[in-house]
């Protein structure tokens, strides 16, 4: 986990700015859908050394179209997903970065621009 991230304190920043209307076919699935975004999220920035074994910052950038990829793959497998509602979930989760990011910069845990 990245240090200074407080995963429940995201999820509440998060999940209230989802259009769940937009986002109907998944609604029931939505807040365990982020919640493993989450967790996918930091497994990538571990991995691609975007952070370190401590939380701290790593080495590397980190790589949106990357980590959008890994994000929907992760997803995908974990829940047994058809290619119709990966496109969905990719959807999701194009909204999870954005908003992920919002909260990253809200703490003052990272600029990314």
């Amino acid at each position: 986990m990245m240090k200074g991230y407080d995963k429940q304190e995201a999820l509440d920043f998060i999940l209230p700015r989802i259009d769940r209307h937009y986002h109907s076919t998944l609604a029931d699935h939505i807040d365990t859908l982020i919640a493993q975004a989450i967790d996918a999220d930091m497994d990538y920035m571990h991995k691609a050394g975007v952070l370190d074994a401590d939380g701290n910052a790593g080495e590397n950038y980190y790589e949106d179209d990357e980590a959008f990829e890994y994000l929907v793959e992760a997803l995908v497998a974990q829940n047994d997903l058809s290619t119709e509602q990966a496109v969905k979930v990719a959807s999701l989760i194009d909204d999870y970065m954005d908003y992920q990011q919002q909260y990253l910069e809200s703490k003052g845990l990272v600029d990314w621009e």
